[in-house]
């Protein structure tokens, strides 16, 4: 499905940039008929006037001027003609002027598209860990009644933060990592001292907007690939830390690393989707890193600060 709403939304992008393309260039075009009928009159009508007044009689140019002139003043007024010359590479700066226009109705809509996409992805990984988790508690009502009301505790207040962050559109940085906690809390539960987990944020990022479930799905990919796998288990750690006029987030673990999951490589449709997300939220302003920590894997994400209080409240 993931793959599926991938290549919609490019879908999606090419057309627009191909209806954007064509509208520019329609109404390059009507710009340049504007020009050519009023360097046609500017030519013309003296001429007329030459062979007028040259001939003894009445003044007749008047009307051809008056008409002629009326009919250019219209055109410009319904064209809005600039004053550039007309030509080839004045024709090309204006389609690329106002493809920079269509461009930021594409980009909007192509949010909105991302922020659905991520919705259906809510809608699909939701209930396969809600199961997973009531399934776990059930398990251990009759032999650990203290872990089950613990675990209970925690899915409580996971699903508290998960239906805040599945209502807004931004969240915060503090939002995202509380999240964090509470499904680590859950995982740890499970795999006991086999999961160790550190979470860190400067404490002057915390207001800052961040969208939703930016980071779980890298933190899920370290315990799932990373983590469960190995028999004695390890230690992820996320971070937000400030670094000049970027937010650098990082999530890294001590499991298996590249050698034995293919998305912790980077070429997976996890990775794929997330960086595809990041593209379209911060307008290409964001980066993405992979990193074999050897062992286990680092990957690192830095957030252009202005482009995250800017561009995403622009978007919410």
């Amino acid at each position: 499905m993931n793959a599926t709403v991938t290549s919609a939304i490019n879908d999606y992008r090419a057309v627009q940039r191909r209806e954007a393309e064509a509208r520019a260039r329609k109404r390059v075009q009507e710009m340049r008929g504007f020009y050519m009928n009023a360097t046609m009159y500017s030519v013309l009508i003296p001429l007329v006037w030459v062979v007028n007044l040259s001939n003894e009689g009445p003044i007749w140019a008047i009307w051809p001027t008056l008409g002629w002139g009326i009919g250019v003043t219209i055109h410009g007024l319904s064209v809005f003609a600039g004053r550039s010359f007309f030509g080839p590479e004045w024709e090309e700066k204006k389609v690329e002027e106002m493809m920079a226009r269509e461009n930021l109705k594409v980009v909007s809509r192509e949010k909105q598209l991302m922020q659905a996409q991520m919705r259906m992805l809510q809608a699909q990984i939701e209930p396969h860990f809600l199961f997973n988790t009531l399934a776990n508690i059930q398990s251990l009502i009759s032999r650990s009644p203290d872990k089950a009301n613990l675990m209970m505790d925690n899915f409580i207040a996971y699903l508290r933060e998960t239906l805040s962050a599945s209502r807004a559109q931004i969240g915060t940085v503090k939002q995202e990592f509380d999240l964090l906690r509470h499904y680590l809390d859950l995982i740890k539960i499970r795999m006991a001292d086999r999961l160790q987990y550190e979470l860190t944020v400067d404490p002057s990022l915390e207001s800052v907007p961040m969208a939703p479930m930016l980071l779980q799905p890298l933190v899920e990919n370290a315990i799932k690939h990373g983590l469960e796998p190995k028999v004695d288990g390890g230690t992820v750690k996320v971070t937000a830390a400030r670094e000049g006029d970027e937010m650098l987030l990082s999530v890294s673990d001590t499991g298996f690393g590249f050698s034995d999951t293919a998305d912790s490589k980077g070429t997976g449709v996890g990775l794929a989707n997330l960086r595809e997300r990041l593209t379209v939220l911060y307008d290409g302003r964001a980066t993405l890193e992979v990193i074999d920590a050897n062992p286990g894997t680092l990957i690192r994400i830095a957030v252009p600060l202005r482009a995250d209080e800017a561009h995403l409240l622009q978007g919410a």
